[in-house]
């Protein structure tokens, strides 16, 4: 992640593996034999259950891949409000750890060793730390399987998300939900797998609250 490095002179990532499960975690689902009307009632009534989920927490791991680079990491992702969420990162391997952080005046990042930035412009720190632009903040929606109102998604016969597109700055993620944890109401994402072509970013939910 050598962007990052250069933003705060870290090797905190460096030392984040261990979890390299997750590389080997499948990307791709088949598609829905039959794709659901988003007017149906049963997934109109799931869609009002994750909108009723207004803070929660999702913990994991989730690995990183493109054609520079590759890295692994826990994850604990705490989501308050639009403009108060949190994603920290961290390994058992070490006990340096990194952390965004949302807030009114856009994001902080910072590191376990106290050193941190600050910038108003989300999508250019996003764009040092990936690379690429990253909406973060519609993955806060994305996470729970929740799709925008009047986006294109495709939902599979079981009422669940299942795959859709997103256009970000001449760039489109495209996101995949391969599992879900079945044994919950509403059920909720346990692998989501976002690629834009050049990377990919696999996102595995162990635990959830709200």
């Amino acid at each position: 992640m050598k962007k990052l490095t250069k933003l705060l002179s870290l090797t905190t990532l460096i030392v984040l593996t261990g979890c390299n499960s997750i590389y080997n975690a499948p990307t791709e689902v088949a598609k829905p034999e039959v794709e659901i009307s988003h007017s149906d009632p049963q997934w109109q009534q799931h869609l009002a259950q994750l909108q009723k989920i207004k803070g929660y927490s999702a913990k994991g791991q989730f690995g990183y891949i493109s054609p520079e680079e590759r890295f692994s990491s826990h994850f604990d992702w705490q989501y308050k409000t639009p403009t108060n969420f949190g994603l920290t990162m961290s390994s058992n391997l070490s006990s340096k750890s990194l952390k965004l952080q949302r807030n009114e005046l856009g994001m902080t990042v910072s590191d376990s060793e106290g050193r941190s930035r600050t910038e108003s412009d989300i999508d250019l720190l996003m764009k040092e730390i990936i690379g690429v632009s990253f909406p973060i903040d519609q993955f806060a929606y994305w996470v729970k399987g929740q799709p925008e109102k009047h986006s294109n998604y495709i939902v599979n016969e079981k009422r669940q998300l299942s795959q859709f597109d997103y256009p970000v700055n001449g760039s489109v993620w495209k996101a995949t939900f391969v599992e879900y944890h079945e044994d919950r109401q509403p059920n909720l994402p346990k692998l989501i797998v976002l690629q834009n072509g050049k990377q990919t970013l696999k996102i595995r939910i162990d635990n959830w609250a709200y």
